[in-house]
């Protein structure tokens, strides 16, 4: 006879197990999990099997024991499912294969301390991980978080990232070892965290100071942007280019020629925890992109300094590319941009000179790709002797095409 493998949290800190799962684990024939957890039960006198890695060997040897009609109790932190083993395990041995039995999550028992509803807040992991976009993201839009961290990215480590980018609308709370006698909570600013210590077993809540009203998703007008001498993608041509990227959560997002950076901050918004790289080689310019990420706080923007295309070679493929001012006097940007471009990505080019509308055109035909056209011509009202009159845009060529899946 088969039975399930239980997968049971334990207390955060204490690691008692809950009441329902006390009986189930003293019957069980074999004990897995991390070697803290197997460590609280000492008196337990069957098989003791330790996690082991990677997970998929892991779920075979839980799955041998299993097959052998072994009582199987594989231990876990807190909530299983809470970026635990049971979220990872769940699809290698099949949910109707899986019982779970959770205690409360660190996360939760950390907001219950602070006041706070864990439905409030963003939980995000940095353990094991080197990403920070998501957290990033999440506090582009000005959510309040709760975050795992490990021995790498502890709480000084985030707070000095945080500020590095340049976070200024956030204070830290670390909680530390919760459910046990040394349970200890610091709240500050990011500044405060600078050469803090703590225990390796903590979690990072940031709350939001102050309020500074609804976010503002798109549409941002040219005046509210740093720029120079006009030259900024206007808001008519700047939607619907944006509107053509096809914009998802998770993309790798290249602005070529980015000006001032108003394609990329407003995309930021829309994109969720994409990254956006806007490259542009003039210094003026770049310190303007600063500025402006600043100022919206759009965290998921990256400037990139550089002549283009070699300064290319030290970014990620990209899912989308926007090449605004950045197309030049001859195909070799263009060219490099569509062979680093991801296959099944999308690239949208803004063109006002013939030069450049004909070169995208026959980079596009020379590659195969499939491409559409628009030329947008808006004219936006001002004030004229008392009057409104129209003062018109330069016309702009949007040209937009899509790798194609097998290239």
């Amino acid at each position: 006879m088969k039975h399930p493998l239980y997968i049971v949290g334990l207390y955060p800190g204490s690691l008692e197990p809950p009441v329902a799962a006390s009986g189930i684990i003293s019957g069980a024939d074999v004990l897995s999990g991390g070697k803290r957890l197997l460590e609280s039960f000492p008196e337990f006198s069957g098989e003791v099997l330790p996690f082991v890695s990677p997970l998929s060997d892991y779920a075979r040897e839980l799955q041998k024991r299993i097959d052998a009609g072994k009582r199987v109790v594989l231990l876990a932190d807190g909530d299983p499912c809470m970026f635990g083993v049971g979220r990872s395990l769940l699809p290698l041995m099949g949910a109707d294969n899986v019982r779970i039995i959770p205690s409360p999550s660190a996360v939760q028992i950390g907001a219950s301390r602070l006041g706070l509803s864990q439905g409030e807040l963003e939980i995000l992991s940095l353990h094991g991980r080197s990403d920070f976009s998501p957290l990033y993201a999440a506090l582009q839009r000005g959510r309040d978080c709760a975050i795992y961290t490990d021995r790498v990215n502890d709480p000084e480590s985030i707070a000095c990232r945080l500020l590095e980018k340049g976070v200024d609308n956030y204070s830290m709370s670390v909680l530390e070892e919760l459910g046990t006698d040394s349970e200890k909570i610091t709240r500050g600013t990011l500044e405060s965290f600078s050469g803090f210590r703590c225990a390796d077993l903590n979690i990072v809540i940031l709350t939001r100071t102050g309020d500074d009203g609804p976010l503002r998703l798109f549409g941002r007008e040219e005046e509210s942007f740093v720029r120079s001498n006009g030259l900024i993608t206007k808001l008519p041509a700047r939607a619907t280019g944006l509107a053509l990227m096809d914009l998802r959560r998770g993309q790798t997002v290249w602005d070529l020629g980015a000006g001032c950076g108003s394609v990329s901050v407003e995309g930021s918004f829309l994109a969720g925890d994409s990254r956006f790289f806007a490259v542009e080689k003039d210094p003026g310019r770049i310190e303007m992109i600063r500025e402006n990420i600043g100022r919206f706080r759009a965290w998921t923007v990256e400037p990139v300094s550089g002549t283009m295309p070699d300064v290319l070679k030290g970014l990620p493929d990209p899912d989308r590319i926007f090449m605004g001012g950045g197309i030049g006097r001859d195909d070799s940007v263009i060219r490099e941009a569509s062979r680093r471009l991801k296959p099944g990505g999308r690239m949208v080019v803004h063109a006002i000179l013939m030069g450049s509308i004909q070169r995208t055109r026959d980079t596009f035909d020379s590659l195969g790709w499939d491409w559409q056209a628009v030329q947008l011509q808006s004219s936006v009202s001002e004030s004229l002797v008392g009057d409104i009159r129209f003062r018109a845009h330069n016309p702009v060529t949007v040209i937009w095409a899509d790798k194609p899946a097998g290239s």
